[in-house]
């Protein structure tokens, strides 16, 4: 049997990120003091954080002094990378860059830039006016958190807006980054829906009743191409116990594919669960299996 349990403790809140030991050189948390962005009646504040370079067992603070004092300013941004990464194994970027149900002191809509690695070890957020989006923009903003955090820039950058497409592919392709649009942006789209409820309801500027900024496209069914026919197929199921081991295997053997983080989801399945799924047989093997693994997690998919 499976069961479903949303595991909260993979995404942390803003207030909490901004609390956790860090090295100044990899993490800050900055209020945004353009003017024309936030009405003027709400000044940004500065945060408070527990410092890093005396130990925890030389100086006890308690928890509660954070807890109350501390609460995230909805107009701040974030700019964090876990000390206990790597940065080198950043490779991979999950990116969304929309307007928010946010007006600045013009009327108009913000922006914002929110960037994370699948383990959310890193993670950036930036406010922008309406007035300065484009490929440009975005380009220097990509490679400021890589200067900032100190990471490289990504092989790879995911994203599952199709609206965005052309201003994210043409400012990745400047920075040589292949862009990669997908639905496999879990962490990316978690954190989203959960600064919605902590962070953009409670900006001053905030929206009520605008339409959900997370709806995915689902465009209608069309054709499926030439290179995705195989000869034979047949609806088969498999163990749970052995679907785990092919997921484990992708990475050393480099095929096609992508797993689901089961773990982030709060998934537990059985190893005797049976999964269903479809087997193909074709004298194209390597062709379909590529063209199914980016049908599959594009975000212009027709399922």
């Amino acid at each position: 049997m499976a069961t479903l349990s949303f595991n909260s403790t993979r995404i942390k809140s803003p207030s909490r990120q901004s609390h956790k030991p860090f090295s100044k050189s990899h993490f800050s948390t900055k209020p945004n003091n353009v003017p024309f962005l936030f009405p003027s009646k709400t000044h940004p504040q500065l945060h408070h954080f527990k410092p890093n370079s005396i130990s925890e067992s030389s100086v006890s603070v308690p928890e509660e002094a954070f807890d109350d004092a501390e609460e995230d300013d909805p107009t701040s941004e974030l700019s964090y990378l876990d000390s206990e990464t790597d940065p080198s194994s950043v490779t991979e970027w999950e990116l969304d860059f929309c307007s928010r149900p946010i007006l600045d002191i013009r009327g108009k809509k913000i922006w914002e830039l929110v960037v994370c690695d699948s383990s959310l070890s890193l993670q950036y957020t930036k406010y922008f006016p309406n007035n300065v989006i484009n490929s440009v923009t975005l380009k220097d903003a990509m490679e400021t958190i890589s200067e900032d955090l100190g990471v490289p820039l990504p092989e790879k950058v995911r994203f599952f807006r199709s609206q965005m497409q052309t201003i994210i592919t043409k400012s990745c392709k400047e920075l040589g980054i292949k862009p990669v649009p997908s639905k496999r942006c879990l962490s990316l789209l978690l954190w989203l829906e959960e600064r919605y409820e902590t962070i953009y309801m409670r900006h001053p500027g905030f929206q009520k009743g605008s339409k959900p900024f997370l709806a995915l496209d689902n465009p209608f069914p069309m054709e499926l191409p030439e290179n995705l026919f195989g000869e034979k197929w047949a609806f088969v199921q498999l163990p749970f116990s052995a679907i785990r081991e092919e997921i484990s295997s992708l990475d050393e053997r480099f095929v096609f594919g992508a797993g689901l983080d089961l773990d982030l989801l709060g998934i537990e399945v059985d190893d005797n669960t049976l999964i269903p799924g479809l087997a193909v047989a074709s004298s194209r093997a390597k062709p379909l299996a590529g063209s199914l693994d980016e049908w599959i997690g594009s975000v212009f998919s027709r399922g």
